[in-house]
């Protein structure tokens, strides 16, 4: 590859997507670690939640959203979505070819397992979707995850919270119904005293304090901060990290399938940052993207 070739390929954006505003976790953590980066973010709003619906659907959409991304020649997709991740990452990385696509959920494992005690079974609790903990993913590889490193094979324990998802889409995360909405879902698992829990889905860190007041004696593990320096990581041993940028301006397009009122203010509010307006763009493709 020529110079300015490789040059083009690290001042390409990095693509992030989810169903709604839950990545913006991700990316909030991502424009605080690696700021000379461009980005592209896309919200899924037309098919939301993914959390309940079907395998097959979940499929099909992560697949028009990676076409998304290649029409932007994006030079790497992150799946700021557990569910997408557990469902579609290996035919979503078929389908992008060469081009670097990764999930969340391994990064959540690994942090995890950092706050683990080698020694002994810790108690993890998993907080997802509906989608995600019939998925069984985090189920799986957690304890393979943990024995691989010699670590004591974990209790773990499955909890689908699907209802903070529309509590972040309303943009309740800092309102009582927050609140009320954690001890419902939670009370149980407070009563099994878990170490650690893992928040499954990236709309969860938006309701981190309201989780914490519900499990006051667990650890929170963020997927969102720990999957931000993975992808820093794999852009710097693919020697694709943006060396050009020389000003502090940050560059990213928003993108939804379905325009809510109040997004963008939702947006801002998420990123603290102010945004005039979102680009409505339609996934559900025929012969070429429709936007505007």
């Amino acid at each position: 590859m020529s110079d300015t070739a490789s040059q083009k390929n690290r001042n390409a954006p990095i693509g992030v997507f989810d169903s709604g505003l839950g990545g913006l976790t991700v990316l909030r953590e991502l424009l605080t670690l690696l700021p000379q980066e461009s980005y592209v973010y896309l919200a899924d709003t037309a098919n939301a939640p993914y959390g309940r619906n079907s395998p097959e659907t979940v499929r099909k959409n992560t697949l028009n959203n990676v076409e998304f991304f290649l029409h932007h020649e994006v030079k790497m997709i992150i799946f700021a979505c557990n569910t997408s991740s557990a469902i579609t990452l290996d035919a979503a990385k078929e389908k992008a070819g060469s081009l670097p696509v990764i999930g969340v959920i391994e990064a959540g494992i690994s942090a995890a397992m950092n706050a683990a005690d080698k020694e002994r079974a810790v108690k993890i609790a998993v907080l997802a979707t509906e989608a995600t903990v019939a998925n069984g993913v985090f189920a799986r590889k957690i304890p393979a995850k943990f024995t691989e490193n010699d670590y004591v094979e974990p209790l773990v324990r499955q909890k689908a919270c699907q209802d903070f998802v529309q509590v972040v889409e309303d943009g309740k995360w800092d309102d009582p119904l927050a609140d009320e909405a954690a001890e419902a879902c939670l009370h149980e698992v407070r009563n099994e005293e878990p170490e650690i829990a893992i928040l499954a889905c990236t709309h969860f860190p938006l309701l981190k304090d309201s989780i914490q007041k519900s499990l006051p004696k667990t650890h929170l593990v963020d997927c969102s901060k720990a999957l931000a320096y993975e992808i820093e990581d794999l852009l710097t041993s693919l020697d694709l990290l943006n060396t050009s940028k020389k000003n502090s301006e940050l560059e990213v397009e928003f993108y939804v399938t379905k325009y809510k009122t109040g997004i963008e203010q939702n947006i801002g509010r998420i990123l603290d940052i102010e945004l005039d307006r979102v680009h409505h763009v339609d996934t559900n493709y025929t012969d070429e993207i429709e936007a505007n």
